[in-house]
């Protein structure tokens, strides 16, 4: 699936692209989904807390840090990760980045 395609499919409570960097070369991961809502399942809730509604609602299967080691595939080691529109990474993501060798991670935080 392209970008673009993934960008269309768009959270409802906040759109995150995480993108990884390594040598100069770029990918990117969103926090797409298959069924994205008009209205957030989580939209009442903290930061870090009802995400399994993101996967059984909005059949989002990926946050964006996941999504882009996808993108990256191998190239993800030794990568530095940048997150967008977020200001929080989830112990899953945090556990992904690690498996996936990311170095670095930048929390860019604001509103995309």
């Amino acid at each position: 699936m392209t970008l673009s395609d993934k960008l269309k499919l768009k959270c409802a409570k906040q759109t995150t692209i995480a993108i990884i960097e390594n040598n100069g070369k770029y990918w990117i991961g969103t926090n797409w989904c298959k069924n994205p809502q008009e209205e957030c399942p989580r939209k009442d809730l903290p930061t870090g807390v009802g995400y399994e509604k993101c996967n059984d609602i909005c059949n989002q299967q990926y946050h964006a840090e996941e999504d882009a080691c996808i993108e990256a595939g191998d190239n993800a080691k030794g990568g530095k990760l940048i997150l967008l529109g977020h200001y929080y990474c989830c112990s899953n993501c945090k556990a992904i980045m690690d498996k996936n060798g990311i170095t670095q991670t930048i929390i860019a935080g604001g509103k995309i």
